[in-house]
């Protein structure tokens, strides 16, 4: 029987164009404010105040240069992204203007305006959130404007859809109307190799599928092309399929099987197999669950050998 695996659940200068419509981030400076507005820190002292505690921790060999200047850079875009949106007293700084801040837009690698990857909402928010923990232990604040913020899980959606029995080169076509939340199943498409079909979906796929698809058509409303998993940007089935198997074998290195040689990111497909098969012990079921063809394919990826099973056959060849 193949290996499958069990996926944990989880869950530069900058400048603020259109107020109205997508945010973008991109050049801009940020004026000195007073170091107090009324009774109040400014929110420039605030962060100046964090930006020495950390140049304190190098300092102590408690931070790493790399980190401290990365982290400095995001702190300081937030900064001027937060005073150009308004806040100039630290308690303004609050969840909306940080969350518009972790998701706000960005110009890709060849320039244009595009929504941000995950791993980069990911590290504003764990920047930000370094920075108000830095200003309680300062004594400056009591606020945390990044508990609340949610960030879609990409790579979730992906393994919950390879999970139900969805290979790589259907995970990424699938959209939000595929999803029949009623009845806990998902629309596969099939490919070349692979029949059309429906998918069960257990608790925790139906969930992660949910707040995907929650996510999504907050961007785009037409169901029938919102895509679940792996890239909402158009591209072709081999870069779907590519993206795909990226996303699960990044998972498969996140908790620590990339480097056994028997899982790789098709083994998630498989395990939605061996389950239809140690459910139902008919390999047929297997087949479908998977939109295989062939029931000897479907019984070599369960590890089933149905020509020695003696259920199947009268003991052997017969004595000579």
């Amino acid at each position: 029987m193949p290996n499958v695996f069990h996926v944990w659940n989880s869950r530069d200068a900058f400048h603020l164009r259109a107020l109205r419509g997508p945010v973008e981030l991109i050049g801009s400076t940020t004026r000195r404010r007073n170091v107090i507005v009324g009774s109040e820190p400014s929110l420039v002292h605030a962060i100046d105040q964090v930006l020495n505690a950390w140049e304190d921790l190098v300092a102590r060999d408690e931070m790493s240069e790399q980190t401290h200047d990365k982290f400095s850079l995001l702190l300081k875009r937030y900064t001027r992204y937060a005073t150009l949106r308004g806040a100039l007293v630290l308690s303004e700084a609050g969840s909306g203007i940080t969350e518009d801040f972790v998701n706000a837009q960005g110009r890709n690698r060849h320039g244009h305006i595009s929504e941000s990857a995950f791993s980069t909402r990911s590290v504003r928010r764990s920047v930000v959130r370094a920075a108000f923990r830095t200003l309680r232990e300062l004594g400056l604040s009591d606020q945390d404007p990044t508990r609340d913020i949610v960030l879609p899980v990409r790579h979730a959606a992906a393994a919950a859809l390879a999970l139900a029995g969805g290979h790589s080169g259907e995970i990424g076509h699938i959209v939000v109307a595929d999803i029949d939340s009623p009845r806990s199943r998902v629309w596969m498409h099939g490919a070349p190799k692979y029949e059309p079909r429906w998918c069960r979906l257990d608790a925790w796929g139906r969930h992660v599928l949910a707040e995907r698809a929650a996510h999504v058509t907050a961007q785009h409303p037409d169901t029938t092309t919102a895509r679940l998993a792996v890239s909402s940007r158009p591209a072709s089935d081999a870069a779907l399929q590519a993206r795909s198997c990226v996303a699960l074998g990044d998972l498969l290195r996140r908790i620590g099987l990339s480097t056994d040689p028997h899982v790789n990111p098709a083994s998630a497909t498989a395990r939605a197999a061996v389950e239809a098969f140690e459910t139902t012990g008919h390999i047929e079921e297997a087949a479908r669950r998977l939109g295989l063809r062939s029931l000897d394919r479907a019984a070599a990826i369960v590890g089933y050998g149905w020509r020695t099973d003696p259920a199947c056959t009268d003991g052997g060849m017969p004595d000579a």
